[in-house]
């Protein structure tokens, strides 16, 4: 399990202590979120064997209630959210970011932020081909019914 900052220009890992301090959980709170996100994970890897996918990484997202409760927040085990692969292909988002760096499509983020650029004023991703919507549509919506 890792943590990361995702508020900041650049992502960075941080030890648990770290993750912790920064958001503010108390130690219970903390093993409530490591034992959820490893019980999750834990499932989807199941499922994707049983589907015949590997789920090799993913993400989860956590929020707060008013009352402190900690909620998953987003929807697990997606094209977005999960690395998925079927016999060593990349499935969902990394297609997309595979097509960019082949053609030659990507921005220099790193560069834009060690040159103090504002997310504002950095260029706009090239627009995937429009035969590309069909394509990951379809691969997205089977992802989804296994």
């Amino acid at each position: 399990m890792e943590y990361a900052s995702t508020r900041e220009d650049v992502n960075r890992f941080l030890t648990p202590a770290q993750g912790q301090a920064l958001c503010g959980l108390g130690h219970e709170q903390v093993k409530v979120l490591r034992d959820t996100t490893l019980t999750v994970n834990r499932e989807l890897t199941r499922h994707a064997e049983k589907v015949g996918l590997s789920h090799c990484d993913g993400k989860a997202e956590y929020l707060l209630t008013g009352d402190q409760q900690l909620v998953l927040a987003d929807s697990p085990g997606t094209p977005d959210g999960s690395r998925l692969m079927l016999n060593g292909v990349h499935l969902g988002k990394q297609v997309l970011r595979d097509w960019y760096v082949e053609s030659g499509n990507t921005i220099p983020t790193g560069k834009l932020i060690a040159d103090g650029v504002p997310r504002s004023r950095r260029p706009r991703p090239t627009p995937l081909p429009p035969e590309f919507l069909p394509v990951m549509s379809d691969l997205y919506r089977s992802l989804s019914q296994r």
